[in-house]
């Protein structure tokens, strides 16, 4: 067989030395980025933590909420005590009202044309998870094991482990875009603040909703309005983000 021609050949000048070239600097850019926003939310934790205590406590006497959040005195834990967790189950009739509300919005939702496809397949994935909770209060509901408390507890250590996770995550989007380094570092505190704020108004909204209804939405709102809401507004503010980039400047433009 003849030699494969010259122009076959890998070249020590080729597209891998290239490409690790590329990597390099890109992952310690990645680092930075990360650390940053890292080290100011490991650093500001105390003060995070008395921000929610005191916003949380500032809202729960005007909304007459029996549940409060209580800060330890090295201000690195919030503990949360309620005073009426046993008496929110629901009522027989409750239960009934409820199944007959799904059962309604599951028919009506029949009736949506294609265009409203999305939502009608959201109310029914509302409706699922909403009568899964009823069927459990019926068959054996003092076998339930959460309370409010446990509840705000939960989606306070699920929200905190999530602002850890949205600044390696902007450093890949966010990064990779072609703008000055300081809107990079800065970019990503100031989504970090405003998950800040955001956080405890939503925990004090669910505080409000289990109290003035029950317990029996404590499912629909963990699973459908805890870490996925999150999530959700995460992916809001990067894409609005990212739209603010000019075309010229953004490392994605086509060639």
């Amino acid at each position: 067989m003849s030699a494969l021609p010259s122009s076959w050949q890998a070249s020590p000048t080729g597209p891998k030395p290239q490409r690790r070239a590329w990597l390099r600097p890109k992952a310690l850019e990645w680092l930075l980025l990360s650390a940053v926003p890292w080290v100011l939310l490991a650093w500001l934790k105390p003060w995070l933590l008395t921000l929610w205590q005191a916003i949380f406590t500032g809202w729960s006497t005007p909304l007459g909420l029996s549940v409060n959040a209580v800060l330890n005195d090295s201000r690195s834990a919030i503990a949360w005590t309620t005073l009426a967790d046993g008496s929110l189950a629901p009522s027989n009739a409750s239960l009934i009202w409820n199944m007959s509300g799904l059962a309604a919005t599951w028919l009506l939702s029949g009736f949506f044309s294609d265009r409203f496809y999305p939502l009608k397949t959201t109310l029914r994935a509302l409706c699922l998870i909403h009568l899964s909770a009823c069927l459990f209060f019926i068959w054996s509901p003092a076998s339930f094991p959460y309370s409010i408390s446990k509840h705000l507890q939960a989606l306070m250590d699920l929200g905190y482990g999530f602002m850890w996770v949205i600044p390696p995550m902007l450093a890949l989007g966010w990064g990779l875009f072609k703008v000055p380094l300081w809107q990079k570092v800065l970019v990503p505190c100031g989504v970090l603040a405003y998950f800040a704020l955001m956080l405890p108004h939503k925990w004090l909204l669910h505080a409000w909703l289990l109290e003035q209804l029950s317990i029996l939405f404590m499912p629909v709102l963990f699973l459908c309005f805890g870490s996925l809401l999150d999530l959700w507004i995460f992916v809001a503010l990067y894409a609005w983000l990212a739209s603010t980039v000019p075309a010229q400047t953004s490392s994605h433009r086509s060639a």
